[in-house]
């Protein structure tokens, strides 16, 4: 639960960032202790909320502390830091590969490092700021760096950013012994990821081997994976062409994949099985590597503001990861490239084909590239046009993983991406090939009623309002353009207590449970209403198929929504980003018409615009030409199995 008033000045601030640093301080003091009528606990992490809401205990979450200007800072410092690092990191392996290691280094770095950091410090100065604490009391576990391309889970990092911020205003800070140990199980479990990695090695070459066999006489489609409806992209080429072999990079090795694949005349898999040891090249790049890391040591050293913020100095644990774990990392990429490359040069393929570019899929269609293999992008994001520097700097870097690529050929799957390209061009060739990846709901449009039963039965004959996101945990994190994830959860309250107040209306809330948000912690967070239900499982296309209308901030959900004409309402309260700029903003002050995509920007203002969608909005039609500029006509669009009939034609 949280106070009804944040404290104007309190005795002890506690802070704590996961639940087991909770379950330390326990240990160590007492549950009663987290009551004190002279302490104000502030809770980072959901995890560690629920917990204490569970147990009746006051806290105090992140949304106090952060604003739409807090996002706007954190860009500014983040383009600081990353804009002069961008221009001087420059590794080449032996292929001739060079932008795939300057792309996963500059993201990996960005993203599960640098605004973690920095938001953990925008938040303990934002605290300390407006609670001006006598003392900040943490739970201090040594810092173990996680490893360097996937989101921080057993980093722990909230004692030394609040011990620097106290000791920069002077605040006694004391601590408690965490209980938090080293991730890494030393020489043992070393061997056991060697020995595991010379197993993938024997079974890649093993599976190349069974893969030139099938596929003699055979063109050849090289994929990512089936993730995000790639894989009916890929069933379109298989359908229109007889001597056509589409191969998976990325599968997992399950019994159940292998065999199947084995029977497949048309379809085989590497089952993610590429390894990274006993690459040729290995020494010379590593060496070069080290020599990379190192200057950016020597840049943190001459420039001592590059790694600080808000008059705290971060470059020990950032350092440190750069050290620990990008060295590793790059590493690792680079025994990948080699082994690819061995892979493309064995089946050359026809054509390479993936929905995102960040690291070995980057470093493929770069490959793809050096040897003049056609290379298609089809961008897994949504993409908009911006409106002001702080979206530029983050939907920047949305780029370099989905627009900005080595791939030859660009998918454009909206008039949106589209006028986003022309405001930022690509060196790709774009295509306009309408939503390839978008979920489509035509076909099952005859079944709404069944579905409608089957997923909400008592509530067949109401509006249904349907919630969708993508909320960002601060350890990777994407500014402005997206949610935090309290800003996600208190956005949806809001949302519920505007749905109490209609009725013959029910709300899904879509949800995606995930290691840094699980769906007990969720729900114990949200307000307790029979107005919703929350759905885990099934189709996106499902619930799409059964609303009247969407709700989201951010999310490719939007515009999955508006090329299946189901209207959008973008809801943020702090009047900071709308996706679609052309929307319709709702409020008692302006005029309304009808209109497919509306935009509110105040939580003062949800409740209005409910009302007046279901007086109005839901009781009109909604004309064609207003779905027009979100959707492409089918005389705009070209059939890739058609455009790329040449590569497989006999």
């Amino acid at each position: 639960m949280l106070p009804v008033e944040i404290p104007n000045k309190m005795r002890n601030l506690i802070v704590f960032e996961f639940e087991d640093e909770i379950r330390d301080f326990i240990s160590q003091r007492s549950l009663a202790a987290l009551r004190d009528e002279d302490t104000t606990i502030l809770a980072i992490q959901s995890c560690a909320q629920a917990f204490l809401r569970r147990r009746n205990i006051s806290y105090l979450n992140t949304i106090a502390f952060i604003d739409k200007e807090s996002h706007q800072n954190i860009l500014l410092k983040s383009a600081e830091i990353i804009e002069p690092l961008r221009d001087f990191f420059d590794l080449k392996d032996d292929i001739g590969v060079k932008k795939g290691y300057s792309n996963a280094f500059i993201f990996c770095l960005r993203h599960y490092s640098l605004l973690y950091i920095l938001w953990l410090i925008e938040i303990m100065e934002n605290a300390i700021g407006k609670l001006r604490p006598e003392m900040i009391t943490v739970v201090a576990n040594k810092y173990y760096p996680d490893k360097m391309n996937c989101v921080p889970q057993n980093e722990r990092l909230i004692s030394f950013i609040s011990a620097r911020a106290a000791g920069y205003h002077g605040i006694k800070h004391n601590c408690y012994t965490g209980g938090r140990k080293n991730r890494n199980d030393g020489i043992s479990g070393m061997a056991r990821d060697y020995a595991l990695e010379i197993l993938k090695l024997f079974a890649f070459y093993f599976n190349l081997f069974i893969l030139s066999y099938k596929s003699k006489g055979k063109k050849l489609i090289l994929y990512s994976s089936d993730s995000y409806n790639l894989k009916t992209v890929i069933e379109s080429f298989l359908h229109a062409f007889d001597n056509i072999m589409s191969v998976v990079l990325f599968e997992k090795p399950v019994l159940a994949n292998i065999g199947k694949r084995i029977k497949d005349k048309k379809r085989w898999s590497i089952m993610s099985s590429l390894p990274y040891i006993w690459a040729k090249g290995s020494a010379r790049f590593y060496e070069r590597l080290e020599g990379e890391i190192n200057a950016v040591r020597d840049i943190s050293l001459k420039d001592g503001k590059l790694f600080t913020y808000r008059g705290v100095d971060f470059s020990e644990p950032v350092l440190l990861k750069l050290k620990k774990e990008m060295v590793l990392f790059l590493a690792k990429l680079h025994g990948q490239t080699f082994h690819l490359n061995k892979l493309i040069n064995r089946i050359k393929p026809a054509l390479f084909i993936s929905q995102a570019s960040r690291t070995v899929l980057c470093n493929m269609g770069e490959i793809a590239s050096i040897d003049n293999i056609p290379s298609l992008m089809i961008s897994h994001g949504s993409h908009v046009p911006v409106s002001n520097e702080f979206e530029n700097i983050e939907w920047r870097e949305h780029d370099e993983g989905l627009i900005n690529t080595p791939y030859k050929y660009l998918a454009v799957q909206s008039p949106w991406a589209l006028a986003h390209i022309k405001e930022k061009p690509s060196d790709s060739k774009p295509l306009i090939t309408g939503g390839l990846l978008f979920t489509n709901i035509r076909k099952i449009e005859s079944r709404k009623a069944d579905i409608r039963k089957r997923i909400v039965p008592r509530h067949c004959d109401e509006k249904i309002i349907l919630h969708a996101g993508t909320p960002k945990p601060f350890q990777s994190s994407r500014p402005y353009v997206y949610e935090t994830i309290d800003e996600y959860i208190n956005n949806i309250n809001s949302l519920i207590k505007a749905v109490e107040k209609l009725k013959d209306t029910h709300l899904i809330i879509r949800f995606r449970p995930s290691p840094y948000l699980k769906l007990n912690d969720f729900a114990e967070l949200l307000n307790v209403s029979n107005c919703y239900s929350v759905h885990p499982e099934g189709s996106f296309a499902d619930y799409l198929a059964i609303s009247d209308i969407l709700v989201s901030y951010s999310s490719t959900a939007i515009e999955e929504a508006l090329h299946n004409k189901v209207p959008v309402l973008m809801y943020d309260p702090q009047g900071r980003y709308c996706h679609i700029k052309e929307a319709t903003v709702l409020g008692p002050s302006g005029k309304q018409g009808i209109d497919s995509c509306y935009y509110v920007n105040s939580e003062d203002n949800l409740a209005w615009a409910m009302e007046w969608l279901i007086k109005n909005h839901f009781q009109a039609e909604i004309p064609d030409f207003l779905w027009g500029r979100h959707i492409f006509s089918e005389t705009e669009t070209v059939n890739l199995p058609v455009y790329f009939r040449s590569l497989f034609e006999k």
